[in-house]
Formats: structure tokens, C-alpha cells, sequence
């Protein structure tokens, strides 16, 4: 799970550093060129740090489960594999009855690998960014009938659930403008204003998300 945390706020100094170019770039060597598309990128890799972090902690916390290491969900209970990687995971696992103390050469070895590669399979076309699927996602390895209460619990500042789900929802659908329709409105054909106090709030309240989200879970 720690591996998870630090490569979230790895994702999100980086978008800090762009945040800070776009700043040097814009108010110190004053530029005349339009740089709003660097504060445009920042918003999408918000988003994408936001949704790898959930898959590695879903990822994460399934494996622990399947080792007996966290509580199961009924998520989880409910989760489909395939007879083929079933018949791997019962094999391997045999194998190491058998043999307790034999050195392992390989992962593929090991039952909870193939368990591993039945959660990435499963997952990769997934996208844990609306409130909506990350719930889902969290109910996986999270065994909290309330989870965005306990979330706005975590980041405090008397955050309510309600809020925390309407301000990720408008950095979801900015991020969708910006992919989707390159940020260019339908009726004026030009590209939607953007604020630079608007992109730092969307990084502070990512980052205290992601943080909150894996103070709940770890």
C-alpha cells in the first residue's frame, strides 16, 4: 500500500513542477505566448494520478486479501476468476504444500500471482476517477458501507461528503473536455478559459483526496 502512496505523491510533485513552470514561464519571464494548455495538461495528469492510485491500492489490497492479510469484502467474494488461472492458483498452491521449503525461481510459482494477473486483466480498461467507481473499486478491499463519509472524515477542514464528490466530479469533466473535445467550446469554437487559481485548488484537493483515500484503506 505504501508503494501505491508514494507513487501518488510522486505523480502529483511532478504536476507541481509543471504548475511551477507554467508560473516562471507566465509571471517571471513573461511570456506573450498562451501557455493555458500547460495548466490544461496538469488537470489531466491529476486525473490519471488520481485513477492509478486507486487500481495499485485495489490491486494491492486484493493480493493481501487473497493471502489472508486483510478482511474480505463481499466484493471480493464476488470476484469472478477464470477455470484456467483457477487451475494455475490450485496447482501452485499444491505445489508449495508439498514442498514448504522450496526456494521459489520464479513468481509464476506462486498462487497469488496468478490471482495478480487476473485482477490487471480484469481491470486495465477500468477507470476509477467518478465518485461512482471508486466506491466500487474501494468495495473490493474496503469494508465500509459509508466510504465517502469516512473520506471527507480523513480530509477534515469540515468537508462534507456531498462537496467532496460535486469538486472531483467538475475535475472529471473538465479533464473529459480536455481530452475528448480539446477544451473547445461547441458554440464559439474557441478553447474554454482556464484559471490558474482554479488549477491550484485542483491540485491541492487531488492530493488531500488521494492522501484521505489511502489513510482509509492502508
Amino acid at each position: 500500500m505504501q508503494i501505491a502512496h508514494n507513487q501518488f505523491l510522486a505523480n502529483i510533485s511532478s504536476i507541481k513542477e509543471l504548475h511551477d513552470l507554467y508560473h516562471q514561464l507566465k509571471h517571471i519571464q513573461h511570456l506573450p505566448n498562451d501557455l493555458s494548455d500547460l495548466l490544461r495538461a496538469e488537470i489531466v495528469y491529476l486525473v490519471s494520478a488520481l485513477d492509478k492510485l486507486i487500481h495499485e491500492l485495489v490491486r494491492i489490497g486484493m493480493i493481501q486479501t487473497f493471502k489472508g492479510q486483510r478482511v474480505k469484502t463481499a466484493s471480493f467474494e464476488n470476484f469472478t476468476i477464470s477455470a484456467k488461472t483457477l487451475e494455475k492458483i490450485k496447482q501452485t498452491t499444491i505445489d508449495r504444500i508439498q514442498n514448504p521449503n522450496a526456494p521459489v525461481s520464479f513468481d509464476n510459482e506462486l498462487p497469488e500471482y496468478w490471482f495478480e494477473q487476473e485482477i490487471v486483466l480484469k481491470h486495465k480498461s477500468l477507470s476509477y476517477q467518478d465518485p461512482k467507481k471508486i466506491n466500487e473499486g474501494l468495495s473490493l478491499i474496503w469494508n465500509e458501507t459509508y466510504k465517502w463519509q469516512k473520506i471527507a472524515e480523513k480530509i477534515g477542514d469540515n468537508k462534507k461528503e456531498k462537496e467532496i464528490k460535486n469538486t472531483l466530479e467538475t475535475i472529471v469533466n473538465r479533464r473529459n473536455k480536455i481530452v475528448h473535445e480539446a477544451d473547445i467550446d461547441i458554440v464559439t469554437h474557441t478553447k474554454n478559459p482556464i484559471d490558474e487559481n482554479d488549477a491550484t485548488e485542483f491540485i491541492a484537493f487531488i492530493e488531500n483526496l488521494g492522501n484521505a483515500i489511502f489513510n482509509c484503506v492502508k
